[in-house]
């Protein structure tokens, strides 16, 4: 979860299935009222027991019954509450996602340069703060792994269970098909399960709502996913690109001695080609953003660290720290191409000097001495010379603002992927409250999932719902049976906070790639 961007999806599968001769367990059901079940609606039964369903309800028990109308019609009720497999399935899969989640963020912080002291105790931060989620949520998931049976159902008896706090209470569904002779059936059906809520934590100081407006930290400054990813992509550019710049601009010293226009543009070409690489690369809207950005930091932590970023930059970043502009990033990347410009044209004017110059010295045949030719290697080895020392001090040029543009840009991007960071991790408040968000959420996710599985599985043959899933989505409503008194305040305020959270996930539909039962199940991906 992560501001207020869409940060995951749910993949649920569906396969046209044919009719099974497998008969379906039931349970509860009156010899007459099944006879009559098996009777009306033995296609029902078959869509009931197809893997589609059996992925998602488990444990059913099934009440059959009926009664004649106001019109002498005789109606057919079939009730059934189920258990589902989805209550410990996702909540398993969300902790996979999280712990992979950390551990990722942890590696990123960890690559960034060496930094100054104040940044690199932010970083630190960082690490410390993930690995004790990490820590939590590998501890319970192994218990999770470890259950002796294939569970479907918590109990409200276990809500308190430490290592059953991201699986919901009480999840299944209720679900009555009612039908008249001659017609098909109609579906009524509502998933039932316990108010997402961290029973484990208890509610001794509130539930999430309270506890968040307590503890969260607004960040001045904060960086979505996207923005973060951007940022290291950055990264790689500006280590990669500058090594290969510098390696051609050596190499076009070294050929200006050869004096060969044709190998001297070959270089001249790859040169430009570096160049401009690395130019499009920092021509970024978020480098500019995020140095202004980092400079304000600096400012305002420079009385009591060191502002910079970078250890080899601390001097240099705390004296621009008090004059910095946002056109000087402009001004340094647009300086790059300015030395590359100045290169591209004393090269042209060097060979357009070689080529008059080979045009004034060639003698006529009949006219050629020795003196002229003694002459004319003299020449050519002056000639080369005045090149490598007129392109030398343009190299070095090109060089100092390629160096300056890296030292700008690594700066930002490094404080980009930090402060990103630092928003996902330190800024949500303390360990205990995002683990306890990431728990209800997981209840919410749960059931939530099984009631979509649930309806798109029974609207697949009508068009009409297909379109409106199409253009307009899902609407999820809850409605809940607790009071503002006592605890259950506090749940409700657990409950809000990861209902609201339910808005940033996507469902996405997929073709099953078999029959298997596992082939059908959801999977989770994102947090």
């Amino acid at each position: 979860m992560d501001g207020g961007n869409e940060v995951g999806e749910v993949k649920v599968s569906r396969l046209q299935v044919e009719e099974e001769d497998e008969t379906p367990i039931e349970h509860r059901v009156s010899l007459q009222g099944s006879a009559l079940c098996d009777a009306l609606h033995f296609s029902v039964h078959d869509k009931e027991n197809s893997p589609m369903m059996r992925a998602v309800l488990c444990s059913q028990v099934c009440k059959v019954y009926r009664f004649e109308t106001e019109d002498q019609r005789r109606l057919l009720v079939r009730e059934q509450m189920s258990e589902t497999p989805l209550s410990f399935s996702l909540p398993k899969q969300l902790l996979s996602a999280l712990i992979q989640e950390h551990a990722s963020r942890v590696q990123q912080v960890k690559e960034l340069s060496d930094l100054s002291p104040h940044w690199d105790s932010l970083r630190h931060d960082v690490v410390s703060y993930c690995n004790h989620l990490i820590g939590c949520y590998q501890e319970t998931l192994t218990e999770l792994e470890n259950l002796s049976t294939s569970p479907c159902f918590k109990s409200s008896g276990r809500k308190s269970d430490r290592h059953l706090q991201f699986v919901p209470t009480n999840l299944h569904s209720q679900r009555m098909e009612v039908t008249a002779p001659g017609s098909s059936g109609v579906w009524y059906q509502v998933i039932t399960f316990g108010a997402p809520a961290d029973h484990h934590q208890a509610f001794k100081h509130g539930g999430l709502k309270r506890l968040l407006s307590k503890h969260q930290r607004q960040s001045s400054v904060s960086y979505s996913l996207e923005e973060s990813y951007r940022a290291r992509e950055l990264l790689v550019s500006v280590a990669q690109l500058p090594p290969l710049i510098f390696g051609q601009a050596e190499e076009l010293l070294s050929v200006s001695a050869e004096r060969n226009p044709a190998r001297l543009q070959e270089v001249l070409d790859g040169l430009m080609q570096e160049t401009k690489l690395f130019i499009h690369a920092l021509n970024d809207e978020l480098v500019r953003s995020a140095l202004t950005a980092f400079h304000s930091q600096c400012a305002s932590v420079s009385g009591r660290h060191g502002s910079g970023l970078l250890c080899e930059n601390a001097s240099a970043n705390q004296e621009e720290a008090r004059e910095y502009d946002e056109e000087e990033w402009d001004r340094t990347w647009a300086n790059v191409a300015k030395s590359l410009d100045c290169i591209m044209a004393m090269a042209d004017r060097l060979q357009e000097r070689e080529h008059l110059l080979r045009e004034r010295s060639s003698p006529d045949p009949q006219e050629s001495t020795a003196d002229t030719k003694s002459q004319n290697a003299g020449s050519s080895s002056s000639s080369s010379s005045s090149w490598q020392e007129q392109l030398l001090p343009l190299v070095v040029t090109l060089r100092d603002c390629v160096r300056e543009a890296v030292s700008k840009a690594r700066a930002a991007m490094t404080f980009v992927v930090l402060q990103g960071a630092l928003t996902a991790t330190v800024a949500q408040g303390p360990e205990r409250i995002v683990q306890r968000r990431h728990a209800v959420f997981s209840q919410a996710l749960s059931a939530v999932v099984c009631g979509f599985m649930l309806k798109v599985y029974g609207g697949l043959e009508d068009p009409e719902f297909l379109q409106q899933l199409h253009s307009v989505g899902i609407l999820a409503q809850f409605e809940a049976l607790l009071s503002t008194y006592g605890e259950e305040e506090g749940m409700l305020e657990d409950m809000e906070v990861s209902v609201a959270d339910l808005s940033r996930v996507a469902f996405t539909i997929t073709e099953a790639r078999s029959e298997q039962l596992h082939d059908f199940l959801p999977t989770l991906r994102g947090t």
